[in-house]
């Protein structure tokens, strides 16, 4: 049960990284001066970072390793090249 809710967590956290990636394609449409702007592209840098390895974590080795591969742009390729 323990590990259902943690893994949950992680892959919440995991979209959230996901979010928050798109998120810093906004930043520079912002009203914000060039300074602010790059302070806020950083900031959601490393907090999109820190809950993706921690999402990672949380969901454990396989789910990991399951979404690292699909993630990988070479398997990609296999899998359009088998289907011709």
């Amino acid at each position: 049960m323990r590990a259902r809710i943690y893994s949950q967590i992680g892959l919440s956290l995991i979209i959230v990284s996901c979010l928050l990636w798109a998120a810093i394609l906004a930043v520079p449409i912002l009203p914000l001066s060039i300074g602010s702007k790059a302070t806020t592209a950083a900031i959601l840098v490393v907090i999109s970072e820190a809950a993706f390895w921690v999402g990672i974590l949380l969901t454990g080795k396989e789910l990991a390793h399951r979404l690292r591969r699909q993630l990988n742009p070479y398997y990609w390729w296999q899998r359009i090249t088998r289907k011709r």
